[in-house]
């Protein structure tokens, strides 16, 4: 199967002329791609042999950024050690050439393009004791020089000229947030003064060639203000740019500083629009609904946003009617040099479909038809501060090539749908958004021909959690599950995991057991009850989700008893992260995964290699009981 390249973590340089991000390879691995947007030099997609030959492969925590000079920095980072690895490389036609590298010993580093002359970009280290360093990131030798410090963690650094010394940033202190600059010649720091008729809140874009700040207001508000800076200082509310109906994020302005590019966002779907700041005027930009990642990047030649849909990977994109001197198209074109890059689709076999529960509703997204397919899979979205979108998942995918329908739902729990529908799980992780779950498939089911195989589940991390709690609650309801880095209970992953982890729990709450026919939402107490075949993927050097909680799992499924007992597959990969099918070797595991939700089909067995934590069982035949929801069904089951 020819598979098209999924490319994450794109960056843009200080102004726009080069981009860059990771580019997944054949073999499941990550590489550094770079472009030259507005030249002549030829693109990179990270498939150089004496590249992969000479540097192992880069896992989703790296961080590339492009230098304004056409060079490409990345840094590699250790999980939780401090310790990085920053490199530098400089283009050639066969790709970039590694020339420099830098051990550096920091805690929570992230490269930001931009600086004073002679600086390739800036990096920001936040400290043991909760300050923030900001260095200068110098070549000919590779080093980090002139630290300024600032008594608090900070969010992006937006460039307040085009000298490259002041920029304005969110200072977090012990009495919240405030809004300040930072003048990088001196280290000095001061609040940003408040402009006549109100005081300027969160900090979202800059556009130093007007002076324009575009900020939000206080929560309890949540509306968006232009702020410009100067001898005039004001603060303004547009009418027209706070009426568009979505959650509302500002990608990039014209180099100019007119005209900003907004992702207006609306439960699945996102939309783009380009609005004129002096007239308050936003008009939506002439691509299709889809997913538009936070960032983008406006230069003489255009705007170009990165794109992606259900049928298409995320790519850059051209944004007409942008550049300097407009094209005469009125069709979204692929950015010059890149490679392979269709024109924009629409996505005809993707949409999105709401579903009524007896609580409400919610919306899912559906690849295929799934009234009709031979098999239907639920996958559930991790998190849980997440939500899918129209943007390509390349195991979706995969799973809808192989002729797989896929519903994809948002239940309660999920972001994008207001504050009662995110904040529905708190305290009550496995509670409402299982019992949205439960009704979900119970709806597929009523719905497909008597004889069809029951749905299939797949959920990752939060997701993974939920998928097991679903088979736990209605055993007979599903043909198989599959799950990614799963945990077991949030008491147990609390008790387990990483700071950032457990601060995550806390802001949630662990709340009170539900009064329920399942009690504590506790997998391991209720892994006797599964009874479908089970696949578990989880990486060795998980630093989200511990992979003890999948050996736990293994050890709660090998200690059930009885002729039902449920044949699994529980798989801990050697080296690999929280995101294993995004690393090297991820193909192989991708191919296992879709062969496995897909057993099912006719002609086709389920086939499952050997591991260290495998239990030899076939395949279980599914027929319909009289009863598959609710408590337990002690109808026969048959295996092969």
């Amino acid at each position: 199967m020819n598979r098209r390249p999924e490319r994450i973590s794109f960056r843009f340089s200080a102004r726009s002329r080069f981009a860059a991000c990771l580019v997944g390879s054949a073999d499941g691995g990550l590489a550094p791609g770079w472009w030259d947007l507005d030249g002549t030099k030829p693109p990179y997609a990270g498939d150089a042999p004496h590249y992969r030959e000479g540097l192992p492969a880069e896992t989703t925590a790296t961080q590339v950024l492009p230098t304004e000079d056409g060079g490409l920095l990345w840094l590699r980072g250790a999980a939780g050690s401090g310790r990085h690895l920053l490199l530098l490389s400089h283009h050639a036609t066969a790709g970039p050439l590694p020339a420099e590298s830098l051990a550096v010993e920091a805690r929570g580093l992230r490269l930001v393009s931009g600086g004073p002359r002679g600086t390739l970009a800036l990096a920001v280290e936040t400290a043991h004791d909760g300050r923030t360093r900001v260095w200068r990131v110098r070549p000919a030798p590779l080093r980090l020089g002139d630290p300024v410090t600032l008594p608090g963690r900070v969010t992006a650094l937006l460039p307040l000229d085009g000298t490259g010394c002041r920029y304005a940033t969110d200072l977090e202190g012990p009495e919240g947030c405030r809004p300040v600059s930072l003048d990088l010649r001196d280290g000095r720091w001061h609040a940003l003064a408040s402009p006549a008729g109100g005081r300027i809140h969160r900090l979202l874009l800059s556009a130093p060639a007007s002076g324009l700040l575009l900020t939000a207001s206080d929560p309890g508000d949540g509306r968006l203000r232009i702020a410009t800076l100067g001898d005039r200082a004001r603060l303004d509310f547009p009418d027209r740019l706070n009426s568009l109906d979505g959650a509302v994020l500002p990608l990039a302005a014209d180099p100019a500083g007119e005209r900003v590019a907004l992702r207006v966002s609306r439960g699945a779907r996102a939309r783009l629009f380009l609005y004129d700041v002096a007239a308050d005027r936003p008009r939506p930009a002439a691509l299709p609904p889809g997913a538009f990642h936070p960032v983008a990047g406006w230069s003489a030649g255009g705007l170009r946003v990165v794109y992606a849909a259900p049928d298409r990977p995320a790519d850059l994109v051209t944004v007409p009617d942008t550049a300097t001197h407009r094209p005469s198209s009125d069709a979204a074109s692929p950015t010059p040099g890149t490679p392979d890059v269709p024109d924009v689709p629409g996505t005809s076999h993707a949409a999105t479909e709401w579903f009524a529960t007896p609580s409400g509703r919610f919306e899912a997204i559906h690849l295929g038809e799934w009234r009709t397919a031979p098999t239907v899979v639920v996958a559930l979205h991790g998190g849980p501060e997440d939500h899918w979108t129209l943007g390509f998942d390349p195991v979706l995918a995969r799973l809808s090539e192989a002729g797989a329908a896929v519903v994809a739902p948002n239940q309660r729990g999920s972001t994008g749908y207001g504050r009662a529908h995110a904040e529905a799980i708190h305290g009550a992780w496995g509670v409402p958004d299982l019992a949205d779950i439960r009704f979900l498939v119970r709806t597929l089911t009523e719905q497909r021909p008597p004889d069809a195989e029951p749905p299939v589940l797949l959920g990752t991390s939060y997701g993974g959690f939920l998928a097991l709690l679903a088979v736990c609650a209605d055993p007979y309801a599903w043909a198989r599950c599959a799950v990614i880095a799963p945990f077991l209970s949030a008491r147990g992953l609390r008790e387990r995991s990483s700071p950032a982890v457990h601060a995550l729990i806390d802001r949630h709450g662990l709340g009170e057991p539900p009064k329920d026919d399942l009690g504590p939402r506790d997998v391991e107490r209720l892994a006797h009850r599964i009874r479908v075949p089970l696949l578990a993927l989880h990486g060795c050097d998980d630093p989200v989700v511990p992979v003890d909680e999948t050996r736990r799992l293994h050890r709660s499924l090998a200690g059930a008893d009885g002729p039902e007992r449920a044949p699994h597959d529980c798989l801990v990969i050697a080296g690999a992260g929280h995101h294993p099918l995004q690393e090297r070797g991820g193909a192989e595991l991708t191919d296992r995964l879709v062969s496995f939700l897909t057993a099912g089909f006719p002609g086709r067995r389920r086939t499952l290699a050997p591991s260290e934590l495998t239990v030899a069982d076939a395949a279980v035949r599914h027929r319909r009981p009289s009863a598959v929801f609710g408590h337990i069904s002690h109808d026969e089951r048959t295996t092969p």
